[in-house]
C-alpha cells in the first residue's frame, strides 16, 4: 500500500514541484516517458486522489494482517530451523570435545630411602607408569579400567609377575540421576586410607544430594579382595587368629559404607564402617574410622580422624594433618606445606599393613641384612611425623618431597608355638623424592 501511494501521490507530486525550477525540465520529461511505458501508473495516480472511506481502511488492515500473519509463519520457520541448526552443532561439538573413547594417565619416578634401628636399606629408584581408558557408550554408561607398568630403574628390572603390568581396575560405570553404580574391579578406599586401601571385585553404588553446606556422599561397595599380607592377625597373647597365604587370599568378603557429610562451612564430617571375612577360617574383623576436615581461613586446611577395629589388640590409629597452601598440577607454581602426625597400628584395618607407603622392616631388603628371619622382625605400630611440600614447576607436573620419622615397634617374635609381642621399639626414617607427569 505505501508503494501504491508512492507512485500515486508522491511522485506526481515530485514532478509538478520540478516542472516550476529552472532547469528541472528534463526529470519532468522522463517521469512523463515512464509513464507512457506504464500504463498502470496514471490509473494508481487517479486511485490515489479518490477519497479515504471505510472500506479502503479495512482492506488496508487485512492486508496489514496477512501481511503479519505470513511474517510470524515465517519466523516460527526459522526458529524451527535455528534451533535444528544448533542442536546439530552442539553434537558435533560434543563429539569433537567430548569423545567416546578418553586415554589419560601420569607418570611417577621415585627415590626411596629407609632406615631401621641400625640398618639401613639401599637406595631404590622406582618408575611408574598409570594408564586409564574411558569408553562412553551412552549418555549413561562407560567402561573404565586402570593399567600399571612398574620398573625398578635401581637394577633396570621389571618387577614381572608381583607388581608390573598389573589390571588394577576395570568396571562399568553407570549414572542415574543422583546415584552412580559401578561393576567390576574398582578400587576402595576409605578416608584418609586408615582402614581400607585395595581393589575390590563387586560392585558399588554411591549417592549424592545438595545440602546447605555443600554437597553429601554416601557410598556402599561389597565383594570379594585379597590382602596384600594375607589374612592375618593376631591375639593379645600371641596366637594366630587368622593366616592364608596372600595368593590363596582372593576370596576375603568384603562389606563397605563411607560418607561425607558438610556441617559448615568448609568443614566436612567423613566416616567409614567395614566388615571383613575370610570365607575360608570364617575369620571376622569390623572396622570403623571417623573424621573431619576444615578450612581455618584461606590457606590453611586441617585434618584429623581416629580408627578402631573389633580386633584382640594394636586396632587404634589416629591421624591429624596440617597443610598450608594445595599444589594443582593444572597451575604452575603453586605449592603446598604440611606436616602430618600418625599413630598407624597394624590391626586397624585389612591389610595389616601401615598406610603412606611406610614400610616395616619384613617388606625392606637392607644391605647389612638384618637378623633372624621374617617373623623375628615384624612389627605392629608406628608412631611419628611426616614433613612434606609439594610443587607444581610446570604444569601437570609435581615434584613431592616428604621425609618420616618417629618410633617403630611393638615387635612380634617367635616363641616356641606362640608370638610372643615384646613392645621393643627401634628408630624409623623414611625420605622419598617423587616427581609426577599427567598427561
Amino acid at each position: 500500500m505505501k508503494k501504491k501511494l508512492l507512485m500515486g501521490g508522491l511522485l506526481p507530486a515530485l514532478v509538478m514541484s520540478t516542472c516550476g525550477v529552472a532547469g528541472a525540465q528534463p526529470a519532468a520529461m522522463d517521469t512523463l516517458t515512464a509513464m507512457e511505458q506504464n500504463p498502470d501508473a496514471g490509473s494508481q495516480m487517479r486511485t490515489s486522489t479518490e477519497p479515504v472511506t471505510q472500506e479502503s481502511l479495512q482492506e488496508m488492515r487485512r492486508q496489514l494482517e496477512e501481511q503479519l500473519k505470513q511474517a510470524q509463519e515465517l519466523q516460527e520457520r526459522l526458529n524451527a530451523q535455528l534451533n535444528s541448526l544448533d542442536q546439530r552443532v552442539n553434537k558435533v561439538e560434543k563429539k569433537t570435545n567430548d569423545p567416546r573413547l578418553n586415554l589419560y594417565g601420569y607418570a611417577r619416578m621415585r627415590y626411596n630411602k629407609h632406615q631401621f634401628a641400625n640398618y639401613t636399606e639401599r637406595a631404590d629408584q622406582q618408575l611408574y607408569v598409570n594408564f586409564y581408558t574411558d569408553y562412553h557408550i551412552n549418555d549413561k554408561w562407560s567402561i573404565k579400567s586402570e593399567m600399571e607398568i612398574n620398573n625398578n630403574a635401581t637394577d633396570n628390572t621389571i618387577n614381572g609377575d608381583t607388581d608390573s603390568l598389573k589390571v588394577w581396575q576395570a568396571y562399568a560405570e553407570g549414572h542415574f540421576g543422583d546415584a552412580s553404580v559401578k561393576l567390576g574391579k574398582f578400587w576402595l578406599g576409605s578416608p584418609y586410607l586408615m582402614t581400607m586401601d585395595e581393589k575390590v571385585n563387586g560392585f558399588q553404588v554411591n549417592w549424592g544430594t545438595p545440602l546447605k553446606w555443600g554437597r553429601a556422599q554416601l557410598t556402599l561397595s561389597a565383594g570379594n579382595t585379597f590382602t596384600k599380607q594375607g589374612t592375618l592377625a593376631y591375639k593379645s597373647d600371641g596366637n594366630l587368629l587368622s593366616w592364608n597365604d596372600p595368593a590363596n587370599s582372593k576370596d576375603f568378603r568384603v562389606v563397605s559404607m563411607m560418607g561425607t557429610i558438610p556441617v559448615a562451612k568448609n568443614t566436612n564430617l567423613v566416616f567409614h564402617y567395614g566388615d571383613t571375612k575370610d570365607r575360608k577360617n570364617d575369620y571376622r574383623m569390623k572396622m570403623r574410622s571417623v573424621g573431619f576436615d576444615t578450612k581455618l581461613n584461606r590457606d590453611l586446611k586441617l585434618s584429623a580422624a581416629i580408627a578402631k577395629s573389633d580386633a584382640d589388640f594394636a586396632n587404634k590409629s589416629h591421624m591429624i594433618k596440617l597443610q598450608y597452601k594445595e599444589a594443582r598440577p593444572d597451575i604452575p607454581g603453586s605449592y603446598d606445606i604440611y606436616v602430618k602426625k600418625y599413630l598407624q597400628r597394624i590391626h586397624t584395618g585389612l591389610d595389616k599393613l601401615f598406610y603412606d607407603d611406610i614400610a616395616y622392616p619384613t617388606d625392606i631388603t637392607y644391605d647389612d641384612g638384618m637378623p633372624g628371619g621374617y617373623w623375628d622382625n615384624r612389627v605392629t605400630e608406628f608412631n611419628g611425623l611426616r614433613v612434606g611440600v609439594d610443587l607444581v614447576p610446570v604444569k601437570n607436573s609435581k615434584l613431592m618431597l616428604n621425609y618420616t620419622f618417629g618410633d617403630m615397634g611393638g615387635t612380634i617374635r617367635p616363641d616356641g608355638d606362640k608370638y610372643s609381642w615384646t613392645g621393643k621399639k627401634y628408630d624409623y626414617s623414611f625420605f622419598r623424592a617423587e616427581w609426577q607427569f599427567f598427561f
